[in-house]
């Protein structure tokens, strides 16, 4: 911060004097140097300016001391969490203003974008604990399925500012595992962050629909049916649900987003949306079983696809995450032939898009 001594400011004020005197007429005997004062007038101004930099930056520095105060008694008053993220956000935007570096427009640098119970939870509160990976205050922001039209200033408020004292690359990421299904999704996305990077997690679709339905069942009360018909209802539940999404993009289909055990397996077609937006390299495409039985060594692939440094979490996450169809009655073995023989072809063509045999 400038210090300024008294008797140079005192000259500068002499000379500014001298000048307006000059100025005005009323200097008598000798006229200086007219070029002269107007450089020694130009230099007091460019002090002048420094003077206010340096208060507007003290009173930023006062005003982030305030917000730290705020945040340690808010913490100590057991402050709602998103009024404490909040605050965090607000304090980084006035560390970089005081540091006087231009304030970030924050947007994520990677998406999990599916599937829905196939451990991308898991996957992200893992990824988001590395220490050069910021989250979002929640998991599953939603923006590019139903709060579209909010707003980009809305989806940028979702994310934390990184901290400008760092000296390492802080990178920062959401996942909503809604936007691989939905029909909009990819092309809002491309439209706002053409450059992230992606990320996909596949499930077994039979052991996915079932999951998918005990969740709705036990977990939230939606479900009334057993599980045999629950998905021979599917087709008669989602009749004409895409053609409306599709028709008017405000559209939010209930029975889409909740009964569609079988359509969302169907990953190959969600997959070719999405190609039509995002390159193949931008894309990192694993199988949820090799996550849940080799859990390090996939989270080193994922480290690689967003150039993060090597890290293990610490304490070490055991090697293997129990599947969740374990906590659910076994599935009829009939029906789950029924429904291998259903994915069958579907399964198929991933491969064959893939490049990659994932043995379901």
């Amino acid at each position: 911060m400038p210090i300024f001594r008294f008797s140079k400011a005192l000259n500068i004020a002499r000379g500014t004097k001298v000048f307006l005197n000059l100025e005005g007429g009323l200097t008598g005997g000798a006229v200086p140097d007219i070029d002269q004062y107007k450089k020694q007038v130009n230099h007091s101004k460019k002090q002048a300016e420094k003077l206010r930099n340096a208060r507007q930056l003290i009173e930023e520095q006062r005003k982030m001391l305030r917000y730290k105060e705020r945040m340690i008694s808010g913490l100590q008053s057991k402050l709602h969490p998103k009024e404490v993220f909040q605050l965090e956000n607000e304090l980084r935007a006035r560390e970089w203003r005081a540091a006087g570096e231009t304030e970030p427009e924050v947007l994520p640098d990677f998406v999990i974008i599916g599937a829905q119970k196939s451990g991308t939870t898991f996957l992200y509160n893992l990824l988001t604990r590395h220490p050069s990976v910021e989250g979002t205050f929640e998991k599953e922001v939603h923006y590019f399925d139903r709060y579209f039209k909010r707003g980009i200033e809305w989806y940028r408020s979702q994310f934390p500012l990184p901290s400008w004292r760092e000296q390492r690359k802080f990178i920062t990421g959401e996942t909503t595992p809604d936007y691989l299904f939905h029909p909009h999704a990819a092309r809002r996305m491309a439209e706002v962050v053409p450059q992230a990077r992606l990320i996909v997690l596949l499930r077994n679709p039979v052991d996915r629909a079932y999951s998918h339905y005990h969740h709705n069942l036990t977990r939230k009360g939606r479900e009334t049916l057993g599980f045999e018909e629950a998905i021979e209802a599917e087709e008669a539940r989602l009749r004409g649900e895409m053609e409306k999404m599709l028709k008017n993009e405000d559209y939010t289909s209930y029975m889409y987003r909740h009964y569609s055990y079988l359509y969302k397996g169907i990953y190959v077609d969600h997959l070719l949306r999405w190609s039509k937006f995002y390159c193949e390299g931008q894309m990192l495409v694993l199988k949820s079983e090799d996550f849940y039985e080799h859990t390090l060594e996939t989270l080193k692939v994922i480290q690689d696809f967003l150039f993060l440094p090597d890290w293990q979490p610490e304490p070490a996450v055991p090697q293997t995450i129990p599947k969740r169809q374990n906590r659910y009655p076994k599935m009829n073995p009939d029906t789950r032939r029924r429904l291998e023989e259903y994915f069958e072809p579907h399964n198929r063509r991933l491969y064959e898009y893939l490049g990659v045999d994932f043995g379901w």
